[in-house]
């Protein structure tokens, strides 16, 4: 299987490839990404390839599939707040340059597998209490505007057979290993970074904030089990949610607080109304039952993703044979 990861040294992307070069039956991975190439574990025998690139130049696109896909990861994106400082360059990385990467996998042969990230922000405005996959989208933000339209737009090459597409809705993801940014989650990262690394931080958000959160490690192991679903489990839709953990600024500092030994740096309550308003239009309880009936589960716990975070600094501490 050839497969292309764009967006490929983020957060998610990094931790993506990593985990798609340990499969058997993937041969050769194309990572794009605008920043630094990403790097493998010395025990994949999988071809990677790191082609630097802007998702805004054409010629990238021309470029990369100059050989065709079997399967294509789109995870690039203007964020949350990068979008609505910005209006035109976020329109034209998360809407543009969609349609330009939709039009070359209709252009291949044979029909990629289209797995993309949407995400919790494209909900909005009065939301019930549950948000599941059929609830009215009505996203107050445009990042989540351009994550509506995206769905739409993957829907319907879908439907016409140009690709086989696979959309994951995402809640706030943690927990970035840093340096730290100012998109939204890197914020609520910092609650669990920070601390566990003996540095202080501040939270813009009251502590008894109700979040939808879910670890790298779920976000990754939802989109492998979305990738090898058939696709007779979709129905008009192919998008879903990500089941999210529902869990308040304090529960997290809590859940650092009981890590054995931990001596975690302080955390100062300093609230942020323009952040805030952001953060409480987004569905708190997110779930889909189709996603949960295929296995595609979240976060047990506070305690959980703490751990998760926490396993992955002990993974970086640990010295490294030469290859």
């Amino acid at each position: 299987m050839r497969v292309l990861v764009l967006g490929a040294a983020g957060f998610i992307g990094s931790r993506l490839v990593r985990s798609l070069s340990r499969r058997a039956d993937v041969h050769e991975i194309v990572a794009s990404d605008l920043r630094a190439s990403v790097t493998p574990p010395a025990t994949s025998g999988t071809n990677i390839h790191f082609v630097s690139g802007d998702v805004l130049d054409p010629r990238l696109f021309d470029s990369l599939f100059a050989q065709p896909f079997d399967s294509v990861f789109h995870l690039a994106a203007a964020l949350t707040l990068d979008a609505e400082s910005d209006f035109e360059r976020g329109l034209q990385i998360n809407v543009h340059a969609l349609m330009r990467l939709l039009e070359c996998c209709r252009r291949q042969a044979v029909a990629p597998k289209f797995l993309f990230a949407s995400s919790i922000s494209s909900f909005g405005g009065a939301l019930p209490k549950v948000v599941d996959d059929f609830v009215f989208q009505t996203p107050q933000t445009s990042y989540g505007t351009h994550k509506a339209i995206a769905e739409q737009l993957i829907n319907d090459y879908s439907r016409r057979g140009f690709i086989d597409a696979r959309v994951l809705r995402l809640p706030i993801v943690l927990t970035h290993p840093g340096p730290p940014t100012s998109s939204v989650s890197d914020r609520i990262a910092s609650l669990i970074r920070e601390p566990l690394n003996g540095k202080d931080t501040v939270c813009p958000l009251a502590p008894d904030t109700p979040l939808a959160l879910a670890s790298v490690d779920k976000v990754v192991e939802g989109f492998i089990t979305l990738h090898d679903l058939p696709a007779s489990v979709f129905g008009a839709t192919r998008a879903m949610n990500l089941p999210a953990l529902t869990a308040t600024p304090s529960e997290l500092v809590e859940a650092v607080g009981r890590i054995p030994g931990a001596k975690p740096g302080h955390v100062a309550w300093v609230p942020d109304a323009a952040l805030q308003r952001v953060v409480d239009g987004w569905p708190s309880v997110f779930t889909s039952e189709l996603a949960l009936r295929h296995g595609i589960r979240g976060d047990a716990s506070a305690d959980a993703i703490v751990g998760a975070y926490r396993l992955t600094m002990r993974a970086q501490e640990e010295p490294h044979e030469p290859s």
